[in-house]
């Protein structure tokens, strides 16, 4: 799970600073490390909330 979500974020960071790099000419690092840091947080919750929760874990 947790590979899967930081691949993606440093896709999203990859891109962002080609993005900067080929448009802009100097790469805003706040900005795309924020913006993957982010990314990754929304990803990781969005796994984490899909996985049912065993509730006969609890019972004895």
């Amino acid at each position: 799970m947790l590979k899967k979500n930081a691949k993606i974020a440093l896709a999203v960071v990859l891109f962002f600073s080609l993005k900067d790099l080929l448009l802009g000419g100097e790469i805003q690092w706040v900005n795309t490390l924020v913006f993957g840091i982010i990314i990754f947080l929304l990803y990781f919750l969005w796994d984490w909330a899909k996985e049912p929760y065993d509730w006969s874990k609890h019972k004895r």
